[in-house]
């Protein structure tokens, strides 16, 4: 028999999140007629033989933003979704099946635009998504009414949180990432745990306070270290730019952690064009 590389946790009666190391969780949600795969992971295994071993429903996938730790097992799937933003990550010529880091071990895919405001009815369960643009452009995080979860993808975890992706309008800055945090606290009483992508799930919710008081920290001046001693970031992968790792900083509260640059707090003028922070 094949070795299949996947262990599912279930942490409640409809959900299942499976740890694969050092990419993201991929999550497995449970209707009466339906199941929603929140992102896939990159482990060259068929993620779906697994997940059909769980569920006989029919799956479709979303994806929290387009990085390819979270997109790379997508083409396993017939129905993919993500935000328009995030296509051109995992899809624009850079993913494809031939030329990916896996040359062809996974299938392409064709994904399918979702924006704010889309509710996935799964039967008995309503999974709404938000746009919250900042760790990439196209980040989404999904809000499980029924089962009152929130999955936030790599904006909101105890690991870190990487605030300096992107380039001219684009580029992320601490003031957006506030802002976005601030957009989901105004539903902070719709929801009991938080569902990360990476370093631990699912968590406690005061974890969003916590989270946004650490960026307005930053937003009042208060430098993080230099040393980066985050728990689970790579200076040499994230960060292969001598000169760059001048300007970033980790600033750590309350168990949370912001990895950011300083040049890109309020707006990222100058080095990358200008981002007043609105969303």
């Amino acid at each position: 028999m094949r070795h299949n590389p996947y262990r599912a946790r279930k942490f409640n009666k409809n959900t299942y999140v499976v740890d694969i190391g050092a990419v993201c969780y991929p999550y497995l949600l449970l209707g009466e007629e339906k199941a929603l795969v929140i992102d896939t992971g990159m482990n060259p295994a068929n993620l779906r033989e697994y997940f059909e071993t769980i569920t006989d429903l029919p799956m479709m996938v979303v994806n929290t933003h387009g990085h390819g730790d979270h997109t790379l097992c997508n083409g396993f799937f017939d129905e993919v979704y993500m935000h328009p933003n995030a296509i051109f990550d995992a899809h624009g010529g850079k993913l494809s099946a031939e030329e990916g880091p896996f040359q062809g071990k996974t299938p392409d895919f064709n994904p399918i635009p979702v924006t704010e405001g889309h509710i996935f009815d799964l039967g008995g369960r309503h999974i709404e998504v938000f746009e919250t643009p900042c760790h990439s452009p196209g980040d989404l995080m999904f809000l499980d009414h029924e089962n009152r979860l929130l999955f936030t993808g790599d904006n909101l975890e105890v690991g870190q949180v990487l605030i300096f992706y992107g380039d001219g309008e684009t580029g992320a800055t601490v003031k957006i990432h506030r802002d976005i945090l601030k957009k989901m606290e105004a539903h902070y009483d719709e929801f009991d745990y938080i569902c990360p992508a990476h370093n631990g799930s699912p968590i406690d919710k005061s974890i969003l306070k916590y989270m946004i008081e650490n960026d307005e920290r930053i937003l009042s001046g208060i430098e993080g270290t230099a040393d980066l001693p985050s728990p689970s970031f790579n200076v040499d992968m994230f960060l292969p730019d001598e000169e760059r790792r001048k300007y970033v900083r980790c600033s750590e509260w309350k168990g949370t952690w912001v990895i950011y640059d300083t040049r890109r707090v309020y707006e990222s003028k100058g080095l990358f064009g200008v981002n007043d922070g609105s969303l």
